[in-house]
């Protein structure tokens, strides 16, 4: 390792650990200066004739230290390598005659030189490429290389001192550079570009003159290994090509050799420019000697750098032999400088090929070891004592100097006068090719020149060995003549290079004792003398004053230039096309940083999404890696959706800030685009972004026609656009822009068809369907990790610190303390925005309460506190005494009127003239010149008052550009204009304080309200809606302005009523019984509404939407309905059930097959719904397919025959026989041609459709096949049978191809997507799977059926899938993500099949119901999006012991979920329980404890548990208990019972749970199937029953059997009355028996269901029974007692309306006749039962999950506008209509009077 210079002083100070090797130097040294200690005269005595020395073998050499472990191979080279020679001759040496001085003129070592210009701001534009050089060159060995780790990075950042102590040779302003350049990574990016965007010009550029060679040379260093190579070749090419010899060319190439970079120069590169340079010279040698002498110039520091390379590719014959060949050829030459440069040449070209290099040969010679391949171009240091030593040794090694010299040195006389001398001795030098002392020294000097070490050359030049020879003296003096004229070097550096010429000259002995050395330097100095640097050329001037009183001084003018490197640039050509010519990517980096400053964001929590609207919350992935999956995919669009405040617009800007920061020139452009900032953002979106950020056409061009962009399309709901983007601005289209699209919009602003307003139009225009282009993504509320985590970032952050003032900041312990202790607040930060809100109001609310528990928090209040904070906040920020003397009296005006006030005024204000100037949009364009008389200067002018209140409030500003800081706080401004308040509470600063008159808005024409219909606000009517919760009075001015429109007709009050309407409906007010006679509510959003009983005579309901509304027996007589929407068609209604639905594939056709009592098929036109042709088969038929011109119907069935009718005749064309069984499935091929089908004799049949001849019969599967489907193609035939597989078959030669093998089992139906790409398969155990229809690999299982999958069918864009199931349900499913998006619920038995119309606009599926059901795809994409509660299957409703509350538990056996919910028994509001149940234990049933507590029976690991709902409650085990099947707890809550699966009943007395006490065993004697247990009002009698009939009774007290009855009811359900002496019976069959327990002899039989009873309550005073039904219905009974002892009930009125089974009734025990019943549709009601004497009227008093629509009762007598669609789907759904015939009614039958019997049938 080569040691470092001691600090000691002196030259020679050493270390003491190296003091032996010292001692030994100097004594080395001691004789050198012997050997030069002579004088001139005694020189010239020497003998001339010393013969050259013979190389001999010697010792190796012997290394010295260690070698470093990079080194390792080069020490080995070495080692290996013998240096011998013979000792020198014996002779005399002259003792010496003077003492050697040494003259410190460097005094010294410096950096290595660095060419330095004043740096650019970060984002300032570079000028001259000398700053471009300067700026690459610290950034490449800056403090931060792209190597450092980030440790290292902090390390720098966190102590400057540590940076400049790691990096000395940089000053503070270079490091600060540097630092500021590492927070911005684009702008290096554009540092790098340039430098290759220059290399490109240049390569472009034919004609390159010395300005231009200069220019580009100055960055070889600086470049990558790709684009030096690349500026190397493009020079070398010029070079060649030019036809007279370029000077400049020739330099450019050897200095950009010279400064290569590491490992970008190859052997190839040098060889092949030392063979152009040996042409070149070959062929210019005989002219002008300036072509010569710079061809040598050039070849001798080419040969260097090829030396140092240890290049040994050089052909001895080809190149090496013909070189020295011309280089000996210039002996002839007169001229001494090109004799000089050739025997400079002549002596590297010794060392090419070699082992080793000069600098090599000297420092393995002294002490130091090789450490690697050292390069002269290199910045390193050098051991000057072991150079010395080296040199000293290899003079020993080459032999005696002063033999080397002695021709040289005899008879020189003047260089110019007589060209002989030196020159004779530089002929001598190509005689036999030796290697001389001389040029290794001068190598030394240079790689210390290059290395800074100046001090170190200054002893190099007084103490080498070689110093006498005249050669290694005119290469010092050329050297320091070039420091001297290098305007790289410091000048007073220059200044001393000029000194030392003139201290050699005329001080030192030794020098110059050769004449032409002294003429050598004068001609330096002359030179120098005229250079324009006056400070340097001052000084040559006097010195060659100086030296020309020397009379034996000659002069003579140098005839070439002295410099060792081309001129600096005087202007920057290159630099300057390179930016003015192409500057997209330097504006696109200018754009890159400010965008990256604008937009970063100090608290951020990467968002989860889920894949659709309808997926499951579990569905969840992080929506980052979603989007960057999408952005390496094919696909062009993905929506963000998320409700208002989940981050949208805050995850685009992060995506932007993560694309731009990973931006590389040339790669694809980010673009975050505002949707609202831009005018028509449908037509030529781009380039008005573009030009809005100053791009100009021809930039735009450029990228249009050569880029790709990423646009991140923010706030598509705020444009108020309706126009999908994609399609109209045509991208991806041919000739048009290249893009990835991520567009946002809340879920809110979605229509029903939304996903047409995004997805983008395939680029074939035949393609069948854009699925794979087109993805979604929905972003999910924050999880509770995901808040925590936010939280925690908030505390950290400085800005929070200011919301305390002066009081200690909150931790993240403690803000999750908080957001846990206060109610209800954990369920609205889910919202990241109102977290953000919420963690802002906190500190301020929590000081003005400090029972966190009764804090009542809502959305709307977190808004008000964060407007009246922001106000103050920034009020506090105001510094009166910097202000102006207007400004501060406008702020002392504004303190004195209350600044927050006037600050909420001003908002206010701002917001009303928002939507009533700009129709909303949110963004405030305001030029001072343009808009001074406009209403924008009362807001944004230079009003004081108006400027302060501005700065003060929550804007923001981008330009001239004005928005709020969220749309949301626009939204919640304009929805308090329309609240109004009035008064406050003197000193209450509380927003719930504040009240409205309740004549506010009546008296108030310009409130927004009235100007403009809300519906498209949903943000708007959300806040309102939560002033209605929270505020009476506004929702009596709501109804007082509903009540307007009776009497008013003018337009601003009939849009208050219709604004007003949708309010309250969206809040969840009811409208039972609500007097609406006349009123004008046209456009109203009533969809999910309540009016049971409502009053609407009269009213204009123009183009209402009264999708899934309840309109139970309103009264809608004379109403006006035009334009009425009910969002659902009319059903088709048969004699039979329905076993398969086609439609034509024109659409105009739907084709109907049935079975049993009428069998056949019925075709119906779709444009009227008639019937158009029937067909009868004389055997049930299962299946049916129209062909593709739908002229023909193909269809099989239970006699194995395949039949094929013509539709226009009416006429069978033959029959196809072959099938053995039944056949399931039949289908036409896509050209028609074929049928295929399938059958139970598990074969699959292809046929002619024309000659009815059998194809082919394939036979392959193992058991039934039940489907059969063509591919779109019609290539490949597709069967899947009961044997669980899928095969595919080869349509023209019958082929079998991939067998499917399923893990869902037996597969009963299938469907191939239109596109090809999807197969899906339904299975008998419920599942769907998704299947490549390419590849055959599975996709993702549809979880949702109950029961076996009997049809499926794809979209027609294969968008949607739609199944049907004996579960009596339809499902949509999301074909790409496999996620279930809705459930249709009306049919009342088994669906059989499924189909989508050929526009896919409608689905029609048929069951056994008879009924053929027409669904509007539309609607149902969106008809349960707004379901209040998720609440699955309701299994238990029950009301706790003081009537106020209810309690409810749900479940889906299937998916395994359950839900428990409590809501308030009066309002419907819901009340949250303290606890969450885990999702690992399964609820078996909930009651209510004594004191109200919500109690739960859980099976946890097969025990039972009961668990009190509430924080802190206990958990009690049942011991002994097992797996149950039902569960019930007694009204007294003491006893509970069980029935396990294997029918043992077991109960407990809650008193002592320890013991259990078996009841029955093993279901009985007769192993009865326990199916019902009922426990008696007081608790004192418990009723088990059986499924065959067998009641027991028992006593809970006693534990014994107090009777048991058998019977054969078919038990469903059972209910004891209040007093205990009856009970009553629900059977499958649909009567209700009452049997008196106390009278064996008396049982009343109740007949009115029409199926099974599932449920049955007495009412608390046992006169009602409401009993609930499979047959969707719920009977109210009542008890009569006429005179006598009979005892009669009879049904007293029936509730229709229902969409399920009714599972559970439970009676308030507080209000009378009110009773509440929950249905497996999902939802629960309550009912209060009034009477009138003999009328008896049930009302719904509310529900929840009402999302049907429910006419039953309704009213239509004398309504006009409605069509006749309309009023057959209200008759159908039971409204009134007296214009039509009673056949059309539906049947409203209430039931017959109870029979008493006492005939035990």
């Amino acid at each position: 390792m080569v040691s470092k210079p001691s600090k000691q002083s002196g030259p020679h100070a050493t270390s003491d650990a190296g003091k032996a090797n010292d001692t030994q130097r100097v004594r080395k040294r001691d004789v050198i200066r012997e050997i030069f200690g002579f004088s001139k005269s005694k020189i010239k005595e020497v003998d001339t004739a010393v013969t050259n020395l013979a190389v001999s073998a010697q010792s190796p050499l012997q290394v010295v230290g260690p070698p470093t472990a990079s080194s390792a191979s080069d020490v080995h080279s070495v080692a290996d390598l013998a240096v011998t020679s013979t000792p020198p001759v014996d002779k005399s040496l002259p003792a010496p005659v003077e003492t050697k001085r040494i003259s410190n003129i460097f005094l010294e070592n410096l950096p290595a030189p660095m060419m330095k210009i004043e740096l650019p701001a970060v984002q300032d534009r570079i000028e001259v490429t000398q700053q471009l050089a300067y700026c690459s060159a610290l950034l490449l060995h800056g403090p931060s290389p792209p190597q450092a780790t980030a440790a290292e990075l902090e390390e720098q950042a966190r102590d400057p001192a540590i940076t400049l102590q790691r990096f000395p040779n940089l000053d503070k302003k270079e490091l600060d550079w540097l630092a500021q350049m590492d927070k911005n990574l684009p702008a290096k990016e554009r540092i790098y570009w340039l430098g290759t965007r220059m290399v490109d010009e240049f390569a472009k550029d034919v004609l390159k003159d010395s300005t231009e060679i200069a220019e580009i040379v100055l960055l070889g260093p600086v470049l990558d290994n790709e684009t030096y190579r690349s500026l190397l070749s493009c020079t070398i090419t010029a070079f060649e090509q030019s036809v007279l010899l370029n000077i400049d060319l020739l330099q450019g190439v050897v200095q950009l050799v010279q400064v290569a970079p590491t490992g970008s120069l190859v052997s190839d590169d040098l060889v092949k420019i030392l063979r152009v340079l040996r042409i070149c010279l070959q062929d210019t040698h005989q002219q002008s000697s300036a072509h010569p002498f710079h061809l040598t110039l050039a070849l001798s520091r080419l040969l260097d750098v090829m030396a140092e390379h240890k290049v040994k590719d050089l052909n001895r014959v080809e190149d090496h032999e013909p070189l020295s060949g011309i280089l000996s050829g210039l002996k002839g030459s007169s001229d001494p400088y090109l004799m000089y440069q050739a025997c400079y040449a002549f002596q590297a070209l010794q060392y090419v090929p070699d082992d080793e290099s000069a600098l090599q040969s000297v420092l393995r010679h002294g002490t130091g070891v090789v450490n690697g391949l050292i390069q002269v171009s290199g910045v390193f240091k050098l051991d000057l004592g072991a150079v010395l030593e080296g040199l000293s040794n290899l003079q020993d090694a080459l032999g005696d100097i002063m033999g080397v010299a002695s021709d040289v040195y005899k008879g020189v006389n003047s260089v110019m006068e007589s060209g002989r001398g030196v020159l004779d001795g530089l002929k001598e030098g190509f005689s036999e090719g030796k290697k001389r002392p001389w040029y290794a020294a001068i190598r030394v000097a240079q790689a210390l020149l290059q290395a800074g070490q100046l001090k170190d050359l200054n002893q190099l030049i007084y103490e080498a060995p070689c110093r006498g020879d005249p050669l290694f003296q005119w290469g010092i003096c050329q050297l320091l003549g070039e420091i001297a004229s290098d305007v790289i070097w410091d000048t007073n550096v220059r200044q001393q290079a000029i000194n030392f010429l003139g201290d050699l000259y005329k001080n030192d002995s030794q020098w110059g004792k050769d004449e032409s050395v002294k003429t050598w330097m004068i001609n330096i100095i002359g030179q120098l003398s005229t250079i324009p640097d006056q400070a340097v050329n001052t000084i040559a001037i006097a010195l060659l004053k100086d030296l020309r009183q020397d009379q034996s001084t000659t002069t003579t003018r140098l005839p070439y230039p002295l410099r060792n490197r081309l001129p600096l640039p005087t202007s920057s050509p290159i630099l300057a096309r390179v930016q003015n010519i192409t500057p997209l990517e330097y504006d696109l980096c200018q754009y890159q940083l400010q965008r990256l400053q604008q937009h970063h964001q100090t608290v951020y929590i990467s968002p989860l999404a889920k894949p659709s609207l309808k997926a499951k919350d579990e569905d969840i992935f992080p929506l980052l890696e979603k989007v960057l999956e999408f952005l390496a995919s094919e696909r062009q669009v993905i929506l963000v959706l998320g409700d208002s405040g989940s981050g949208k617009s805050t995850f685009n800007r992060h995506l932007e800030h993560r694309l731009w920061t990973d931006y590389k020139r040339g790669g694809p452009i980010p673009l975050f685009i505002n949707l609202p900032a831009i005018d028509r953002p449908d037509q030529d979106l781009i380039a008005k972004h573009l030009r809005a950020n100053n791009f100009s056409d021809d930039q735009i061009q450029e990228m249009k026609q050569h880029r790709e962009l990423i646009l991140i399309c923010d706030g598509y709901d705020e444009s108020q656009q309706q126009d999908n983007l994609h399609r109209s601005n045509t991208l991806n289209q041919p000739g048009q822009w290249n893009t990835k699209m991520i567009i946002s919009c809340r879920t809110q602003f979605l229509g029903p068809t939304y996903v047409d307003r995004f997805k983008p139009q395939p680029t074939d225009r035949y393609a069948t369907g854009s699925q794979d282009v087109f993805q979604e993504a929905v972003i999910t509320p924050f999880s509770k990790d995901q808040v925590k985590s936010y939280v925690e970032q908030y505390a950290q952050d400085p800005q929070t610190v200011l919301l305390f003032r002066n009081q200690s900041a909150w931790s993240s312990e403690e803000y999750m303390y908080k957001l846990t202790a206060i109610p209800n607040i954990m369920d609205l930060v889910k919202n990241p925005f109102l977290l953000t809100l919420a963690l802002k109001a906190l500190p301020g609310l929590v000081s003005l309460n400090k029972d966190l528990a009764s804090i009542r928090i809502t959305r709307v209040r977190l808004y008000d506190m964060f407007v009246d904070q922001w106000l103050e906040t920034n009020r506090l920020r105001i510094q009166p005494n910097k202000l102006s003397q207007k400004d501060l009296e406008a702020y002392t005006s504004l303190m004195d009127d209350d600044f927050i006030g006037c600050g909420i005024g001003y908002l206010l204000r701002l917001a009303a003239a928002i939507f009533k100037e700009q129709d909303g949009n949110p963004i405030v364009q305001y030029n001072h010149r343009q808009d001074k008389y406009s209403w924008k200067t009362d807001f944004f002018g230079n009003d004081p008052e108006a400027k302060l209140l501005r700065e003060a409030s929550p804007l923001t500003r981008t330009g001239n550009q004005f928005r709020f800081v969220h749309r949301s706080v626009l939204e919640y401004l304009l929805s308090r204009v329309i609240y109004n308040p009035v008064e406050t509470v003197e000193g209450d600063m509380d927003p719930e304080s504040e009240t409205a008159s309740p004549t506010a808005l009546l008296s108030d024409c310009n409130n927004p309200l009235f100007q403009k219909n809300l519906h498209g606000e949903p943000s708007i009517i959300q806040f309102l809606c939560d002033r209605v919760k929270s505020s009476p009075d506004f929702e009596q001015q709501l109804r007082a302005v509903i009540d307007l429109s009776k009497t008013d007709a003018a337009v601003t009050t009939t849009t208050g009523a219709t604004n007003a309407i949708t309010i309250l409906v969206r809040a969840g007010v009811v409208f039972h019984g609500a007097d609406l006679r006349g009123i004008r509510i046209p456009g109203a959003d009533l969809s999910g509404g309540q009016f049971d009983f409502a009053q609407f005579q009269g009213a204009d309901l123009t183009d209402v939407n009264l999708s899934r509304t309840w309109l139970r027996k309103a009264d809608l007589s004379g109403a006006t309905m035009d334009g009425v929407q009910f969002g659902e068609l009319p059903y088709l209604e048969f004699d039979s059930i329905v076993v398969a639905c086609a439609y034509s594939s024109d659409g105009r056709m739907l084709a109907v097959g049935g079975g049993l009592s009428r069998i056949g098929i019925s075709i119906y036109d779709t444009s009227l719904w008639t019937q158009a042709y029937s067909f009868s088969a004389p055997y049930n038929m299962l299946t049916m397919a129209f062909s593709p011109d739908g002229t023909r119907v193909v269809f099989g069935g239970e006699d194995g025959l395949v039949r094929l009718w013509y539709c226009v005749s009416d006429q069978e064309m033959f029959v196809m026989e072959g099938h053995k069984r039944r056949v399931n499935s039949v289908a036409f091929s896509p050209c028609g041609e074929q049928i295929g089908s399938a059958g139970d004799d598990q074969t699959v049949r292809v046929w002619d459709s024309y000659t009815k001849e059998s194809l082919f019969v394939l036979e392959g599967h193992t058991s039934e096949v039940s489907s059969v489907k063509y591919s779109p193609s019609g290539e490949w035939l597709v069967s899947g049978g009961s044997d669980g597989t899928i095969r595919f078959w080869n349509s023209e030669t019958g082929e079998p191809g991939v067998v499917l093998d399923s893990s869902l089992g037996e597969v009963c139906t299938l469907a191939l997507s239109t596109n090809g790409r999807w197969i899906v398969s339904g299975h008998w155990g419920g599942g769907l799977r998704l299947w490549h229809a390419v590849s055959g690999e599975p996709g993702p299982v549809l979880h949702g059926h109950t029961g076996g999958v009997t049809g499926v069918a794809f979209s027609p864009d294969s968008r949607w899938i739609a199944s049907s199931c004996n579960d009596m349900t339809v499902r949509l499913w999301d074909a790409s993500t496999g996620t279930p998006i809705n459930t249709l619920s009306s049919h009342r038995a088994t669906v059989n099949d499924v189909v989508f119309s050929p526009n896919g606009l409608q689905i029609a599926s048929g069951g056994t119901d008879a009924r053929v059901r027409l669904w509007d795809v539309d609607s149902t994409l969106t008809s349960s999006v707004e379901q209040q509660d998720q609440l699955e299957a309701i299994q238990r409703t029950m009301y706790s012991p003081n009537g106020q509350t209810i309690l409810v538990f749900g479940s889906n056996y299937t998916s395994s979920s359950q839900t428990v919910l409590q809501w308030d028994s009066i309002t419907g509001a819901p009340i949250p329980l303290s606890i969450e149940l885990p999702k690992h234990v399964s609820v078996e049933s909930v009651s209510y404890s004594l004191d109200g507590i919500p109690t739960a029976a859980v099976d946890q690991d097969g025990t039972l548990q009961l668990w009190e709902l509430q924080e802190g409650s206990p958990k009690t085990i049942l011991e002994g208990s097992r797996a149950a099947r039902y569960v019930t707890m007694s009204p007294c809550c003491r006893w509970i019972v069980s029935a396990d699966r294997d029918n043992t009943v077991m109960l407990w007395d809650l008193d002592n749970t320890q013991q259990k006490h078996v009841l029955i065993e093993n279901g009985g004697v007769n192993q009865e199937e326990i199916c019902c247990l009922a426990f008696s009002t007081t608790g004192h009698q418990l009723a088990v029953g059986a499924e065959n009939g067998d009641i027991w009774l028992f006593g809970p007290q006693s534990k014994g059997l107090i009777t048991f009855k058998s019977t054969h009811w078919g038990i469903a359900a059972m209910s004891f009355s209040p007093d205990g002496q009856q009970l009553a019976v629900g059977t499958y069959e649909g009567p209700i028996y009452l049997w008196g327990v106390q009278s064996e002899g008396r049982t009343i039989k109740l007949r009115g269901h029409a199926e099974a009873v599932q449920c049955i309550a007495y009412s608390p005073c046992g006169e009602w029974i409401a009993s609930g039904s499979w047959d969707y219905t719920v009977r109210v009974w009542r008890r009569r007692r006429p005179p006598g002892d009979t005892e009669t009930w009879s049904c007293v009125s029936t509730v229709y309306g229902y969409f399920g089974i009714v599972s559970d009734i439970a009676w308030s025990p507080i209000v009378p006749m009110e009773f509440v019943a929950g249905c497996r549709d999902e939802s629960v009601r309550v009912w209060r039962v009034s009477s009138d004497g003999e009328d008896v009227v049930v009302k719904l008093l509310w529900g929840t999950n009402l999302a049907v629509l429910c006419a039953d009762g309704l009213v239509l007598k004398g309504t006009t506008g409605l069509g006749f669609t309309e009023q057959k789907l209200l008759v159908q759904c039971g409204a009134i209509d007296d214009s039509l015939t009673e056949g059309d009614k539906q049947d409203d039958y209430m039931g017959s009077e109870g029979v008493e019997s006492n005939d035990e049938e």
